[in-house]
């Protein structure tokens, strides 16, 4: 058996190890060998995702129009609600509209809560993008194989260094 030229670990647990000739991804009870004559090319890149970024601000504008609109939405059902409530008669219209201002007044005291995860909600996004991902992309004639890595990694570009060395030594 021959010894490794690279190994490295990934998030899930498995592994990726270079042997002179082959790839092997193991960890748990998958086990994948890849032969380096199988690989056509070997891509590491560091990546961020827009759509991540997008849905972030999407989040945040959302965020700021709810708190923006709670205030005035509360104080108009609020006044609403009492200038009902104080010129109240027993008709069964004016119990419904007061039930209907009283509900806006309600919807409206939570507004500041949905706009506040909301907006946790958008930093973490945020925060997702900043950190990106380093994905390793083995390709074969007809696949592909992709490992991803949250953030940048710099552990997982010198592995795909060593891999494309091997590669190319093959193909010399």
């Amino acid at each position: 058996m021959t010894a490794p030229v690279a190994s490295f670990e990934l998030k899930d647990g498995t592994q990726l190890t270079l042997y002179p000739n082959r790839v092997v991804h193991e960890g748990g009870s998958n086990l994948e060998i890849v032969p380096l004559a199988q690989l056509a090319a070997v891509r590491v890149a560091f990546e961020r995702d827009t759509r991540t970024l997008n849905w972030a601000i999407a989040l945040l504008v959302t965020a700021l129009a709810l708190g923006t609109a709670a205030g005035p939405l509360l104080g108009w059902s609020t006044a609403a609600a009492a200038r009902i409530a104080e010129h109240a008669r027993k008709e069964s219209l004016d119990a419904v509209l007061l039930a209907v201002f009283s509900a806006i007044a309600g919807f409206a005291r939570m507004l500041p809560t949905i706009a506040t995860v909301l907006g946790a909600i958008a930093a973490v996004l945020s925060l997702v993008f900043i950190l990106g991902r380093t994905t390793l992309t083995l390709s074969f004639a007809a696949v592909e194989r992709a490992y991803a890595m949250r953030g940048r990694n710099r552990q997982l570009i010198e592995f795909a260094e060593v891999l494309g060395e091997q590669l190319a030594a093959r193909v010399k």
